[in-house]
């Protein structure tokens, strides 16, 4: 490779640490706001400017080889100042030295990573808690003081909260594409069934129900409270499953049903929602602010 690094290498080397980041083209190009192809494309031509493969493919996921690690070794210093001039013009960093916040474990299986190596640039002193759960029992940790601010999708009766909207996701229904039940189309949810979130002790959210009730879905063959486990069952051809869009577009092993019929409404039209940070009107908002910023950032939009 040259040895004269240009703006548009050094682009593709970031490109490649955050392919590297994120596990999965897919999920960079979301970050990046580009398309995956044109994440493929970046890498592909790095390769071939450095003679050797960076990146080891397989089932919708990728790891370094030696090489890109040994190259982004001496680089991600370079990101890294990069990203504390970018935050001297952004918005500003409390001074925090703990955060004790909550969210759902699909949410944070897709913004743990991303949060954590972020803090660490900007607060390297931060503690970080973090509480699993569905939406009542995080609000009720909110309102009791024993979570600082939660990250949930919306629910009614927020006015007590300070609320901060983070970004928007949408339900589907989804079938894996490796498998029969693929071929079906809408009528296998007849033929296998479909699995739901099940009901937490307020019901389910307002949007859910009416996404349900859109389809006619009301006798789930699985309830469960777990998104990550309706995918996995998804995942292995059992049933259609309920989703959020981006819980099920985490990996490109996924096909969405689309009803049939010309005055069928697509779910794409259905079962929007937003995704939100609310903590105690009391509480720090500046605090809540700095992580609602740092969801959206990493979150993006998955619609």
């Amino acid at each position: 490779m040259s040895r004269d690094l240009n703006v548009d290498q050094i682009k593709k080397l970031w490109i490649l640490d955050l392919v590297i980041q994120q596990g999965s083209l897919k999920k960079a190009s979301l970050q990046a706001k580009v398309s995956p192809s044109a994440i493929s494309q970046t890498l592909t031509s790095l390769e071939q400017s450095f003679g050797k493969p960076l990146l080891i493919r397989e089932k919708g996921s990728v790891a370094p080889t030696q090489e890109a690690l040994s190259i982004l070794e001496v680089v991600r210093p370079a990101f890294e100042a990069f990203d504390r001039l970018r935050n001297l013009n952004g918005a500003p960093v409390p001074k925090i030295s703990w955060i004790n916040f909550g969210t759902y474990e699909s949410i944070a299986i897709d913004l743990l990573p991303g949060l954590i190596h972020s803090l660490r640039q900007k607060l390297p002193n931060l503690r970080l808690g973090l509480r699993i759960s569905r939406t009542s029992n995080l609000l009720t940790m909110v309102r009791k003081g024993e979570l600082c601010s939660a990250l949930i999708t919306e629910v009614d009766d927020l006015g007590r909260f300070y609320v901060k909207q983070v970004t928007e996701d949408r339900l589907g229904l989804y079938v894996s594409k490796k498998h029969a039940i693929a071929t079906d189309g809408w009528s296998a949810i007849g033929e296998f069934g479909f699995g739901s979130l099940a009901p937490g002790k307020d019901g389910l959210p307002r949007y859910f129900t009416k996404f349900l009730r859109q389809y006619d879905l009301t006798k789930p063959s699985i309830l469960s409270d777990s998104f990550e486990t309706l995918r996995a069952a998804a995942a292995a051809g059992s049933i259609v499953a309920v989703l959020p869009n981006r819980v099920a577009k985490r990996l490109d092993d996924l096909l969405e049903l689309t009803p049939s019929g010309p005055t069928a409404k697509s779910p794409k039209e259905t079962g929007r929602h937003k995704i939100c940070i609310v903590s105690q009107t009391n509480c720090d908002r500046e605090e809540a602010d700095f992580i609602a910023d740092e969801a959206k950032r990493l979150l993006g939009e998955r619609l």
